[in-house]
């Protein structure tokens, strides 16, 4: 259940979307702890977000805790690397043209003319 939580939000999936998509995906299964390719769901959706909800906010924060532990005492990351946070705040603005009313009124007042004079 755990590792199909980190899964859901690593790859930013539903809850029906993460189970489904574990039952097809053999590295997700390896990731879980499976020795063997399983071809069904590892659970009911509502499973998990049972799960989650008997967590709470307190069990998620503790499982983070306990993965960040684990990846130092492995010295898969220095402690250094925890005593900051870089967060990009980059803003992208989309390239949207907005017609005015009139000159959209506009064009469609000369198409018209133009079909009647045609």
């Amino acid at each position: 259940m755990i590792a199909l939580l980190y899964l859901k939000h690593a790859f930013n999936e539903s809850d029906e979307g993460v189970v489904a998509r574990w039952a097809d995906t053999p590295r997700w299964q390896f990731f879980s702890g499976c020795a063997y390719y399983e071809d069904r769901p590892p659970c009911d959706a509502t499973t998990l977000v049972k799960f989650r909800q008997l967590l709470g906010e307190e069990g998620v924060e503790e499982l983070l805790a306990q993965t960040l532990n684990v990846a130092v005492d492995l010295k898969l990351i220095k402690p250094q690397e925890l005593t900051r946070v870089i967060v990009d705040s980059t803003v992208q603005h989309k390239s949207i043209a907005h017609l005015r009313i009139s000159a959209h009124r506009g064009r469609h007042f000369r198409l018209i003319v133009d079909g009647i004079s045609a």
